[in-house]
């Protein structure tokens, strides 16, 4: 796994990891009915993603024994920090 290299900022959008990226989601910039939809999804401040791959705009990320796509205008919501 490679780990996310990032122009020194220690926290970014999950729209700019790449495959093979292991982030921490750090706080999610967004409302709170798409905080409950995140959570639902099982993704909340501190999981671990590893990003699997980009299919078109969306993000295939996985999480414990889970994968799960997020759409791009979520993803840029969602901040994260390599690990």
């Amino acid at each position: 796994m490679s780990q996310a290299t990032h122009s020194n900022d220690p926290c970014y959008s999950l729209a700019k990891a790449k495959p093979g990226d292991l982030v921490r989601v750090i706080c999610v910039n967004a409302d709170k009915q798409l905080k409950k939809r995140l959570v639902s999804m099982g993704v909340s401040i501190h999981s671990r993603l590893h990003i699997i791959q980009r299919r078109g705009s969306a993000i295939v990320v996985g999480f414990d024994a889970s994968r799960i796509a997020i759409g791009s205008s979520m993803s840029q919501k969602i901040m994260v920090s390599a690990v």
